[in-house]
């Protein structure tokens, strides 16, 4: 079992069974990934020397026990992309939590809002997830931590890490922890990925007064700073150009886009040494059975193609993979690429506990993961996204995550060191596992669709 120092403990847990898969829900708008936290990143003075060498240990403990996969690895493929999310800090790194200690978010209605706790939650033992990370909640700048992510990447056979990034410029309040280790992991990722076979490209978030002149000034940056990498990702088969993640990208206007994604806007990126692939969020059609409603968008935008991010159908009509076929019609179409996103399930009780009817199970075994993947694989897109590699706070994450026996070993070191027992520990309510597929289970489910992938779609 994993061991972690206990100190200061304390925990804010509450109910909420995973709904069924198949429950019917009424229809919600896509929910914006978990935020929050101090913007400028300063490093206050790192906690006493116990738990960073226990930090330590349980990295060393962890890659020691990971079992390899019953297959020889073989090649990574830079075909499949996912969602790396570098918030998270400790500590033994960053002089503090983050992240980890998510505050419990409050409803837009207040009398929802009474009904549930407030606060933070309070790691160690306490994390703003309905999972446990095997590592511990560790610092998204602990370089032993990074590669353990990028063997794991590559244990999965995932050939790109999309790091979630904002400018160093950013200074949006809303977003400020987020913001962080955003462009300060990047060289960490980058020699990492150079080490481990791992490309790395970049998920644009949205910040304060984000504009497409501000994009291009983004994307000027991120070549000039990291494009010497041999780690930075530059697609072969389209003039080895960056790939570029755009998230809502739909807040702004086509003609705004248009202004640097067109060959003849006046600021435009095409045939400079910052174009790049540029792909758009892809939320909803004009109705249940039609994508007109984002192809004027994009087509007049000039993006070069399309992403669907959601981890599951309840969350926007493009991320339904009943709809991906007509995506890919869309597409090709219109000359553009295509990368549906696949989850392996959806679920933030931990931090949004009024949402429970939004969850999507991961179903026997991990089914609802092999459901859609197996719709993207289908539709022979270019890419292939998965949601996520570790967003543990809306339990999208395939990275490796404590089974319950060692969760529970977890609590008896709490009572055994006479540290008070928190409400809701005893029953270690809101906690979940991966079930009969293990820790691992996800890594291996993503390896063998990827070999699917490779097998059935040709460049």
């Amino acid at each position: 079992g994993i061991v972690l120092l206990l100190f200061q403990f304390s925990a804010v847990l509450f109910a909420n069974p995973q709904a069924a898969e198949d429950a019917e829900d009424r229809p919600s708008p896509p929910l914006p990934r978990a935020r929050g936290g101090p913007l400028v990143r300063i490093r206050k003075n790192r906690s006493p020397s116990p738990f960073v060498a226990q930090e330590r240990n349980t990295v060393a403990r962890v890659q020691a026990a990971t079992s390899p996969p019953e297959e020889p690895l073989e090649d990574v493929s830079d075909r499949v992309h996912a969602f790396y999310y570098p918030w998270y800090g400790a500590p033994s790194i960053d002089g503090e939590w983050q992240h980890w200690n998510h505050e419990i978010m409050p409803h837009w209605d207040q009398a929802t809002t009474n009904r549930y706790p407030k606060g933070k939650h309070v790691p160690p033992a306490d994390v703003g997830a309905n999972f446990f990370p095997s590592l511990g909640p560790y610092s998204s700048l602990n370089a032993s931590v990074v590669e353990q992510h990028f063997r794991w990447l590559k244990r999965a056979g995932v050939g790109v890490c999309v790091t979630s990034w904002y400018p160093p410029t950013a200074s949006d309040p809303a977003q400020r922890e987020s913001v962080e280790h955003s462009d300060s992991v990047v060289p960490l990722l980058l020699k990492t990925g150079e080490k481990i076979g791992i490309k790395i490209a970049f998920h644009l978030e949205p910040y304060a007064h984000r504009s497409a002149l501000s994009v291009k000034r983004d994307l000027q940056y991120l070549v000039q700073t990291y494009g010497g990498s041999p780690a930075f990702y530059r697609c072969a088969s389209r003039n080895h150009l960056p790939v570029v993640y755009v998230y809502d990208s739909y807040h702004t206007s086509a003609r705004d886009w248009a202004s640097i994604l067109s060959p003849s806007g006046p600021s435009s990126i095409r045939g400079t040494d910052h174009d790049a692939i540029m792909l758009a969020l892809w939320v909803k059609g004009d109705s249940p059975s039609s994508s007109a409603g984002i192809e004027p968008f994009v087509a007049a935008s000039h993006f070069d193609g399309a992403y669907t991010y959601f981890a599951g159908s309840k969350f926007a009509w493009g991320s339904n993979p009943q709809n991906w076929a007509s995506l890919r019609a869309t597409t090709r179409r219109n000359n553009m690429m295509f990368s549906p996103s696949v989850g392996p399930g959806y679920i933030d009780t931990r931090v949004r506990p009024w949402n429970s009817q939004n969850t999507i199970s991961r179903g026997n075994q991990g089914s609802h993961y092999d459901r859609v993947f197996e719709a993207a694989v289908n539709t022979c897109p270019e890419f292939i996204s998965i949601t996520s590699f570790n967003e543990w706070h809306e339990g999208t994450q395939i990275e490796p995550a404590m089974d319950m026996s060692e969760v529970r070993a977890l609590r008896s070191r709490a009572i055994a060191s006479g540290l008070k027992r928190a409400p809701g520990w005893d029953s270690l309510e809101g906690y979940y596992d991966y079930g009969r597929i293990g820790p691992h289970g996800y890594l291996d489910k993503t390896r063998h669709w990827v070999k699917r992938y490779s097998a059935i779609c040709s460049r």
